[in-house]
């Protein structure tokens, strides 16, 4: 049951309400309660403070944290990293013993002659007449070709390029913003490296730790920077929106160090154009990353 009671003009609290419990057969009290705007704002204060309390404990120290987007990538970073170069591991032992079992299926089956060759063409036993100075016309030609391209070609040279492979993947590159790969390494057209399609103002990140030895605004390549990493490695991240590092800075894994735009005149639409220079010679940033 409850009860109106009204107090004396002088309080602020015109009206409150008492409720009360009786008994029903020989209407005794049992329990009575005074309510007033103070008594129901405590009230409702409180049972919100502990919701939010009870709602913030179960995401923190309950697995619900990882089902909410964003949380969790942060600490799973390392085991993805490390589960992406067990995972390139993988695929290449299989690739080698793919190549190996056809290999052996092709002896097997006869269609690789494995007998011993013999030897051809005529055999020159006297060596004072082998004329090691003497060379064609055509070699000549063929030579100087081969030092234009070496000397001209900014790219790195194919059997340079194997040599890279090793040591570039075992300094575990992370990726450098999340996105759609539209353009692809192209030396012979001077593109050297690669665009990645992403969403303007989305953070670029740094793919290994190093030092800012550039950070500047360029006509064609709108705001660049550039990170100088250990062994030699240089990485290149043009037509940022803006920078978010100066030069000099010290930079880890995967800390942003600018953000996605469309800066510069060669630019057609918000992307980051990223390029990898390992000992002066430029390399395919797919061969080493996983996009």
């Amino acid at each position: 049951m409850a009860k109106k009671i009204k107090t004396t003009p002088n309080n602020k609290l015109k009206t409150k309400f008492r409720f009360v419990i009786l008994n029903d057969e020989t209407f005794e009290e049992k329990f009575s309660l005074i309510l007033t705007r103070t008594n129901v704002w405590v009230f409702f204060s409180i049972s919100i403070f502990t919701l939010i309390f009870l709602t913030a404990s179960a995401i923190i120290y309950t697995p619900l944290k990882y089902y909410i987007p964003g949380f969790g990538d942060y600490n799973y970073r390392g085991e993805i990293l490390r589960l992406q170069i067990r995972t390139d591991s993988l695929a290449y032992q299989l690739q080698s013993r793919e190549a190996w079992l056809s290999n052996l299926m092709d002896i097997a089956s006869g269609r690789v002659d494995t007998s011993k060759p013999e030897p051809s063409g005529k055999t020159v036993t006297d060596k004072s007449a082998i004329n090691l100075n003497e060379v064609t016309n055509l070699d000549k030609e063929l030579r100087k070709e081969v030092e234009e391209e070496e000397n001209f070609s900014l790219s790195a040279a194919a059997g340079d390029a194997d040599g890279f492979v090793d040591e570039v993947k075992s300094m575990h590159l992370i990726t450098p913003v999340a996105g759609y790969v539209t353009d692809q390494f192209k030396p012979s057209e001077n593109h050297f490296g690669i665009d990645i399609a992403a969403k303007r103002e989305q953070p670029v990140m740094a793919v290994l730790d190093g030092k800012i030895i550039s950070a500047n605004y360029s006509i064609l390549d709108g705001n660049v920077i550039t990170v100088q990493h250990s062994n030699n490695l240089i990485s290149i991240y043009k037509h940022n929106q803006r920078l978010a590092k100066r030069a000099g800075d010290q930079v880890k894994s995967g800390e942003v160090i600018a953000f996605v735009g469309d800066k510069g005149e060669n630019s057609t639409g918000p992307h980051l154009h990223f390029e990898l220079w390992f000992n002066g010679k430029a390399l395919n940033p797919r061969d080493y990353i996983l996009f």
